[in-house]
């Protein structure tokens, strides 16, 4: 494999933050939190009403959309777009490229609309699932940006665009493809608002990650790609670089169906694995952007697996979520808080991890409670762990 530098030249986002990068970033600064009651549906039946709920994107009259697109898509479409803009490519320069999404449901609010007709007696048309199929973001975003290169979609829950930004490093380094798009969409559907309230891992409060008090995640929604080149390949058509890709680590526990291991062991070995993939030790890290889902268990194995792999300097490392403030997207939530990453290398602050009143004392770590830091660092690392124990960790650089 050519071990040539990956860099980042383009991010796109949508969250519960804003529409637009912009709208990110000025949010994380702030500190301030994008959830509140769900307005999509009604889920008064359900644990928790509460989500990180994302405007409806917008798209030029000219571009001329499929006539059945779910929530996700349109999320995922708008993100690549904007992403592709921001890193100054025309469609003559992705003739080539590739393309990797991740997500958690898929079309699932479709599918449901269809369900609800159906149970009241009304057969809708069948083309209503057309988008139930998870790679139905990817084709879409494929067939309007003309990608020509490698195609994939990945559904580990919640670690899948993690993996995907991990599989899109991978493919240009093996000479696949000069460029790669790489990210996550998810919608907010009733399937994953029961079914985290059934295992009892929503909140009815606002999620608070890392403290004694916390009683569980927000669900978000949401989407985020990055635009990923060969160093050499940037320079050459002289990119911006954001950050450079530095590692990758991908683990599973091999444990449970949903409980991670109570020591974070795969967590602990992903996080290893990426530092050794970038060639850096735990004492280059600056940041950790955390997984943070503010669900008991979880909180708890990643902060282990975080004094584990930093020793004597844990305290020394600061650490937050932005779940608290955008909700747990899910299959989006790695490559939305890559974006978190690198916004904290190239605007000089650290994304605080809000509504955390109280840390655990157990963990003994710097949460950044409340408020951004200003603070300039060099590198980034950026965990997301799944369930099945779906473990993945990426390290950004400073470009």
């Amino acid at each position: 494999m050519n071990r040539e530098p990956v860099v980042i030249t383009g991010l796109g986002i949508i969250s519960a933050l804003g529409p637009d990068l912009q709208a990110f970033t000025a949010g994380l600064r702030s500190g301030r939190t994008g959830i509140r009651r769900m307005t999509l549906f009604d889920a008064s039946d359900c644990r928790s009403e509460l989500a990180g709920e994302c405007a409806e994107p917008t798209f030029a009259r000219s571009l001329a959309l499929p006539s059945r697109t779910s929530r996700p898509d349109r999320f995922g479409l708008r993100a690549a777009l904007d992403a592709v803009a921001d890193a100054g490519l025309a469609d003559a320069g992705l003739a080539d490229a590739g393309l990797i999404f991740g997500t958690g449901t898929g079309g699932a609010p479709d599918t449901e609309d269809y369900l609800r007709q159906l149970l009241a007696g009304v057969l809708g048309a069948p083309g209503q699932l057309i988008s139930h199929q998870p790679s139905a973001v990817t084709d879409l975003v494929a067939r309007v940006l003309g990608l020509r290169g490698p195609r994939s979609t990945v559904m580990t829950a919640c670690s899948s665009s993690a993996l995907a930004i991990s599989q899109a490093r991978d493919l240009i380094q093996l000479g696949r493809a000069p460029i790669m798009l790489a990210g996550g969409a998810e919608g907010l559907c009733r399937l994953t608002s029961a079914g985290f309230g059934a295992l009892r891992a929503t909140s009815p409060e606002l999620c608070r990650p890392f403290d004694v008090d916390r009683k569980g995640l927000n669900l978000g929604e949401g989407a985020a790609v990055l635009v990923l080149e060969s160093e050499s390949h940037a320079r050459r058509r002289g990119a911006r670089i954001h950050a450079r890709l530095l590692g990758s680590g991908l683990t599973c526990d091999a444990h449970h169906m949903t409980a991670p291991h109570p020591e974070g062991e795969g967590a602990l070995r992903a996080m290893r694995l990426a530092l050794h993939d970038a060639g850096l030790g735990p004492e280059a890290l600056g940041y950790i952007n955390a997984h943070g889902t503010g669900t008991p268990h979880n909180d708890a194995a990643e902060s282990t697996a975080v004094s584990r792999l930093l020793g004597e300097r844990r305290r020394a490392v600061p650490m937050s979520s932005i779940k608290s403030m955008v909700g747990h997207t899910l299959g989006a939530a790695g490559a939305i808080e890559a974006v978190a990453s690198i916004v904290a290398l190239t605007h000089g602050f650290l994304p605080p991890t809000v509504n955390l009143q109280t840390p655990d004392p157990a963990f003994d770590l710097d949460f950044i409670p409340g408020a951004a830091r200003e603070q300039r660092v060099d590198v980034v690392l950026s965990s997301s762990f799944a369930f099945g124990g779906n473990n993945a960790a990426l390290v950004f650089g400073r470009a």
